[in-house]
């Protein structure tokens, strides 16, 4: 494990210094996979932001930003976490890199949000939004039925109308959801699997 020391002025007092541990970025990344809350925004950046690394490809910025930010507040990667030269260790640099230099970061020109937040949502929570709002509760319907699933398998009957439900239901508040420990988690799971992890998109 590598660590390394900073000294960071602390509330306590003008002259009083306290040491931050900067982690290895793999070794922060392996910490946040042990910890459901941070595991669980990290297996959702690569939905949320696309999976390009030069340009920032996605449709959901505001998420992507939101997401980034979120992680990034995690002590494990705070202030920042380290590697040893691109030549020595590609892998820590490539997720320093996705962290704390996504091209997602850098776009100002967003999309209209018509469900704006500044952090990611519970997917119950997300649910009880998007069930008091007609237009949203409509899209989760249209994506269930278009995109719909048995036993783990993609049964849909059209691909296209499955795409373009899929296209929708990213612009609404499921999309990006998250599954934190927490008391409902059963049935947060089942919401996060359902838009997450549908076999047919």
């Amino acid at each position: 494990m590598s660590v390394r020391c900073a000294v960071d002025s602390d509330n306590t007092g003008p002259n009083i210094k306290t040491a931050i541990a900067i982690l290895n970025c793999l070794f922060a990344r392996q910490q946040c996979f042990d910890d459901p809350s941070c595991s669980a925004i990290l297996e959702i950046i690569p939905r949320v932001c696309g999976p390009e690394l030069v340009a920032c490809s996605t449709v959901t910025v505001t998420k992507c930003q939101t997401a980034l930010k979120t992680l990034q507040a995690f002590s494990f990667f705070r202030p920042t976490c380290l590697c040893k030269e691109p030549h020595v260790d590609p892998e820590c640099n490539s997720f320093q890199n996705f962290l704390f230099d996504h091209p997602c970061i850098y776009v100002q020109k967003k999309e209209k949000d018509t469900y704006p937040s500044d952090a990611l949502l519970s997917c119950n929570h997300a649910l009880s939004l998007c069930n008091r709002d007609k237009a949203c509760f409509k899209l989760y319907e249209d994506f269930k039925t278009s995109c719909k699933t048995r036993d783990g398998k993609c049964k849909m009957e059209s691909r296209d109308a499955c795409h373009d439900s899929w296209t929708q239901l990213r612009l609404s508040p499921m999309f990006g959801c998250i599954c934190p420990g927490n008391q409902a988690k059963k049935r947060c799971d089942k919401i996060f699997l359902t838009v997450n992890h549908n076999p047919c998109v």
